[in-house]
């Protein structure tokens, strides 16, 4: 069986025409931060072996609310969903031996 890349991609419409470099920063500022909860919901899933978006919301979305209080709060639930899906997906990979990472990451 070939090895393939796996891309996981978010499409977003947006029209950027009448919009000044603040608000630009400011949807750069988001996806950075979505990124950063992603990340740490996929590390902590991974350390904890973790892989129901249930358990893994109970343990992490109080202390990331806290966090990151300028997120919206669907944010952090869509990450709890994102990281559980990528963290399965890293485990079914990881037992036909079609991944090489030792830890799944979100970029």
């Amino acid at each position: 069986m070939p090895i393939g890349k796996i891309t996981l991609v978010a499409k977003f419409k947006m029209d950027l025409t009448d919009v000044d470099e603040a608000v630009i920063s400011e949807i750069c500022r988001l996806f950075t931060e979505y990124q950063e909860v992603v990340n740490e919901l996929i590390e902590y899933a991974y350390s904890h072996e973790i892989a129901n978006f249930i358990e893994l919301h109970y343990a992490k979305y109080h202390e990331l609310r806290q966090r990151y209080p300028t997120l919206p709060s669907h944010y952090i639930y869509c990450a709890c969903r994102h990281a559980t899906g990528i963290y399965r997906s890293f485990i079914e990979f990881k037992k036909l031996g079609m991944c090489r990472k030792e830890r799944p990451v979100f970029k």
